[in-house]
């Protein structure tokens, strides 16, 4: 089975309801009446990987989603509604968008009261990290609660390109640690959860702007990548900050390659603790956990040679990182981190096994020397 094969069966797994998973249209979902010509779909759960997932705050979280598509004189309109329960915190998130999309452009307002990462690149709501918290107690994860409503316009400018403006209302909260349960805790005795952040309450009125770009489709030839983020915010606290992040990929034989990426971010103001910028983890800094440096810029390098098998890809990499901490955070590490590693990917580099060793001060905040990393790609942009 290839990745791509692997990725439909994971976003289409159990339909409900109606063979082709779209309610009639015109039908009622309870009683079958006709009412309208209105496409409408249903799901939930298992249904689709990030309806149903796993964290230290929520625990097993649930959810349900409704589309509809009505007829508008603005053009294509879909109506999206999502809805989800933490059996560990009951505490519901609700989430209710409304998207105009055509080939040149979408066009999104949403109004939401849910839980949310530090890192929304690095995926943490994903499949993957679910399955390492659940299984092996290590939740890659930082999160806060956050209310609000947002205007987000999207603009393909080319293929493999895209320009991104967010607008944004929201109000920030703390979220804490609500469960206590790992499988691997059932056999470990006194297994911890990680602490989550802390947060700066309150309300933020700002706007962001990204522009990606990607080039080369051939694996024969040179692939990169660049993505620039710009974003600031007024309220509680007035901050501004940037980041630029770019990637390369180098055939050097027909069964080798090197793969460089690097990323450079900054900011002016005083930013609340939830949008400093952080590393660790294996989005950003292999071989340390999560948060293991932070402050108000950064500074990340990694390097790997990877070479292909009929298993799968065996590499070996080096990632490096620097983040100067503030004082307000409570613990003090120096200097940049390093460290050296092998790993082996299968299913098209879809899923990723990796070991790496620490090579600064193995404290309490680094996790020790050595870490183990199981998650799915996790490709920034």
């Amino acid at each position: 089975m290839g990745a791509a094969t692997l990725k439909v069966v994971l976003c289409c797994m159990f339909p409900i309801s109606l063979p082709a998973d779209t309610l009639p249209r015109g039908a009622n979902w309870e009683s079958g009446e006709e009412v309208s010509d209105i496409p409408r779909t249903f799901r939930w759960g298992v249904q689709r990987p990030n309806l149903l997932r796993y964290n230290r705050v929520e625990g097993f979280s649930i959810g349900v989603r409704a589309q509809f598509r009505p007829q508008s004189a603005l053009g294509p309109i879909s109506v999206t509604s999502t809805a989800r329960l933490g059996l560990a915190d009951l505490k519901p998130i609700l989430r209710l968008d409304f998207t105009r999309e055509t080939i040149q452009e979408r066009i999104t307002f949403s109004g939401f009261h849910e839980l949310t990462a530090i890192d929304e690149r690095a995926g943490h709501f994903n499949l993957g990290n679910s399955i390492s918290a659940l299984v092996a107690g290590r939740d890659d994860g930082d999160y806060y609660r956050r209310s609000g409503a947002s205007l987000e316009w999207v603009h393909p400018t080319m293929e493999q390109s895209s320009l991104r403006i967010r607008a944004f209302g929201e109000y920030h909260r703390p979220a804490t640690i609500e469960t206590d349960f790992t499988i691997w805790g059932l056999i470990k005795d006194n297994l911890e959860w990680r602490p989550n952040i802390g947060v700066d309450e309150g309300w933020f009125l700002g706007g962001s702007l990204e522009i990606s770009s990607k080039w080369g489709t051939d694996p024969l030839f040179p692939r990169g990548g660049l993505l620039v983020s710009v974003e600031g915010a007024a309220g509680t606290a007035e901050y501004a900050r940037a980041d630029l992040l770019g990637s390369l990929d180098i055939p050097i034989f027909s069964d080798t390659r090197i793969s460089l990426e690097a990323g450079i971010g900054t900011s002016l103001g005083d930013l609340p603790r939830q949008r400093l910028w952080y590393l660790g983890g294996p989005s950003t800094l292999r071989g340390v956990t999560p948060r293991a440096l932070g402050g108000n810029k950064f500074f990340r390098v990694r390097g790997e040679v990877a070479r292909s098998f009929s298993f799968g890809d065996v590499s070996l990499f080096s990632d490096g990182g620097w983040a100067p901490y503030s004082g307000t955070l409570g613990w003090d590490t120096d200097g940049p981190l390093f460290s050296i590693g092998s790993g082996l990917a299968v299913l098209d580099r879809l899923i990723h096994l990796d070991a790496s060793w620490n090579l600064g001060d193995p404290g309490v905040f680094t996790g020790g020397r050595f870490r183990f990393h199981t998650y799915l790609d996790t490709v920034p942009f």
